[in-house]
Formats: C-alpha cells, structure tokens, sequence
C-alpha cells in the first residue's frame, strides 16, 4: 500500500512539473529580431513622442513608425534632428532617418545620423 501511495504522488509531482514547464514555455513573449549593434540603419515614416516607459530615462523620447515593420525608437544626435522629429510628430509629417542601431539596458534604439523631411 506504501508503494501504491509513493507512486500516485511521484506521478503528481511528475504532472505539476510537466504543467509548469508548458505554462512557463507559453508565457515567454516572442523576442523581435532587432539588428545587432551597430549595424546600419536606413528607413523611412512617420514620427510620434513617446509615451512613458523605461526607454525614457535614457533619453529616447521619439518613434519612427514606419510603413511596414515594427516601430524604431530614435535617439537625435543634434538640435537640428530634434527639431525636425519635435515638427514631424506636429505635423504628422514623414522623415527619412539614418543612423546605427545601438543598445541601452533593455532598450534598442538607432542613433540618429541624419534626418530629413519628406516633401
């Protein structure tokens, strides 16, 4: 009977681990491929403040959102690229930018090199 009573829980404890182990693999969000550091970055939308989130400590306060693809937070190198994404974002107007995708603490981002205002 001790023997039966010693399996039914090893099986238990077997099946409460296999659960957590599926519920755990569900629950890990899918990682976006985002380009290695330093690597160029060429591309083309429109511009939007962020909101509030971590990323704004480290000073990224402006998104590209392109046509297609994932939004792209971006780092102005310039007064002038700041103000040129501060009147994109106004106007809802579209920019070229250029640059290097770089790293902060679970933030990637492109370090501006240029920005332009589509015509």
């Amino acid at each position: 009977m001790k023997n039966i009573l010693i399996g039914l829980i090893a099986v238990a404890f077997g099946v409460t681990l296999s659960m957590a182990d599926l519920q755990g693999a569900q629950a890990k969000p899918k990682e976006s491929k985002q380009p290695a550091k330093g690597e160029h970055f060429d591309m083309s939308g429109t511009v939007k403040k962020a909101e509030m989130d971590p990323c704004m400590l480290t000073g990224l306060h402006y998104w590209l959102h392109p046509k297609k693809g994932e939004d792209v937070r971006l780092n102005p190198t310039s007064k002038h690229d700041s103000q040129v994404l501060d009147n994109a974002a106004k106007n809802n107007s579209s920019v070229h930018v250029t640059g290097t995708w770089e790293e902060a603490v679970k933030c990637s981002y492109v370090q501006v090199s240029k920005v332009e205002k589509i015509k």
